[in-house]
Order: structure tokens, then sequence, then C-alpha cells
């Protein structure tokens, strides 16, 4: 009996290796999807055009950091980063900080809420900083704070709250 349980302990454990290697393998093949979709931004119609030229600072699981100079065209009429620019793109790098995990869905907005803590100006470099908080089966929270470059200052904090849809070829296999 105890080689019995011995051998469905090796199982038990070759098992978790695997899954934990197919988790890494899909983690870093959504990572790479993450770098894709953000170099990409510049040719990309509509909202998703304005990053414009963001640079990745990082991408690591559940967290991308980008940086990006402030445009003429991201301006309110007084000559400050738009409140809704700052929050569209608080609602994109939430996004892709919730593809850089090893599950990669990006979820749709349930709630997003900015606080506005000071402005940036045209030409001034800002570093956006999103990051996954908590991601359950069918809810993640996600964070982003922007911040001036030039002396780490805060612009605004942003949380995203973002249903999780699974792709629809996975539900109807589900339903099977």
């Amino acid at each position: 009996m105890n080689s019995i349980h011995f051998s469905l302990m090796q199982i038990d454990y070759f098992v978790t290796i695997a899954v934990a290697q197919m988790a890494a393998a899909a983690l870093a093949r959504n990572i790479a999807r993450v770098r894709q979709h953000i170099t990409e931004f510049p040719t990309m119609a509509g909202f998703n055009r304005i990053p414009g030229n963001c640079k990745i600072v990082s991408v690591e699981e559940g967290r991308v950091r980008v940086e990006m100079d402030v445009t003429a065209n991201q301006l309110n009429p007084v000559g400050t980063l738009h409140g809704g620019c700052t929050a569209t793109l608080a609602d994109i790098f939430t996004t892709m900080a919730l593809i850089a995990t090893p599950r990669g869905l990006p979820g749709v907005s349930v709630d997003l809420h900015c606080s506005y803590l000071s402005a940036a100006k045209e030409g001034e470099t800002i570093i956006i900083d999103s990051q996954v908080i908590k991601s359950g089966r069918s809810m993640a929270f996600t964070r982003a704070e922007f911040l001036k470059k030039s002396d780490n200052s805060p612009i605004a904090v942003c949380l995203h709250t973002k249903a999780i849809v699974e792709p629809k070829k996975k539900q109807e296999e589900e339903t099977k």
C-alpha cells in the first residue's frame, strides 16, 4: 500500500510541475503579446492610438510600466493632460497588466475611478505604472498610477474594476 501511495504522490508532484510549467509558458507568451501590442499603438485607430509612441519601462506578471511624453493632442483647453485622456490611458494600461498574467484575458470595464492630484503639461514625460491588485475567476481589480518622470510626483491614481469574460469559443466548450 505504501508503494501505491508513494506512486500517487509522485504523480501529483509531476502534475504540479507540469501545471507550473504550462502557467510559466502562458505567462511568457502573454508578456510577449503585451510588448507587441504596445509597440503597435502608434498605428492603431481610435482610442488605442492615444498612448502614441510610449516606451516600455518594464513588463512583468500583472504589471506594466511605460513612459510617454505628453503631446498637444492629449491636452485639455488649459494646456494640461486631459482627464479623459488619463482615464483612457488607465483603461488601456490596466488592461495590458491584466493580459500580462497566465490567464491573459483583458476583461471589460465595470468601474473606473480616477483621482486627479496634479497636472502634466505638454512635453513633460510621465510614467504610467499599472498593476493587477487582485484577479479572481470573474472579476479583476487593477490600479494605474501616473507620475511625473522628473520628480516622481503623482499626477493621478486610477482604480479599475474589470469583469473577466472567457472567449466565446471556451464558453461554448464548457456548455457542451
